[in-house]
């Protein structure tokens, strides 16, 4: 039978998962409008909005960890710039993309900064290399990141 809802959602516990998405959409909103050069840049607001999923959904989670949170996206964001300015010269957009990916998750791994969402900076700044998008999403993790911690004591693991 397939199980359409989470058995963990019971009476007691439907504050939290209220709480916490509400939480995770008003500091998003927040950071949006904070950040408007954001509003424009789709894939950096899905990766930045699976981000936040992860640091007020699975807020015990390693990949929640705001040193990964934020440093993922950095290094991502370097190694998308990188392969932006030298794939015209050697290699076509496909592998341009493909290899940025394979080298970010090798670092992001090395380095200890395992965060899935930043896979999708480091495709958005190989195609398009911008630094106040840059700039902006830094910033936008950052806030995510650190709400997250300051309500930590209020967070629980929702899945």
């Amino acid at each position: 039978m397939v199980k359409i809802f989470n058995r963990r959602i019971k009476k007691e516990t439907i504050k939290h998962f209220g709480f916490q998405s509400i939480l995770a959409g008003i500091i998003f909103y927040l950071g949006l409008n904070l950040l408007p050069i954001l509003a424009d840049e789709f894939v950096l607001v899905a990766a930045a909005g699976s981000s936040a999923f992860v640091v007020f959904a699975m807020p015990s989670s390693k990949t929640a960890d705001p040193r990964r949170v934020i440093g993922s996206h950095f290094v991502c964001g370097l190694i998308g710039f990188a392969f932006h300015f030298t794939h015209p010269n050697f290699l076509s957009f496909e592998v341009a993309v493909s290899v940025a990916l394979i080298v970010s998750i090798l670092v992001m791994v090395s380095l200890w900064l395992e965060h899935p969402p930043a896979g999708g900076t480091v495709i958005f700044f190989v195609i398009n290399a911008q630094p106040a998008a840059f700039i902006s999403l830094l910033l936008l993790v950052t806030i995510l990141a650190l709400f997250s911690h300051m309500f930590e004591p209020y967070l629980y693991d929702l899945v």
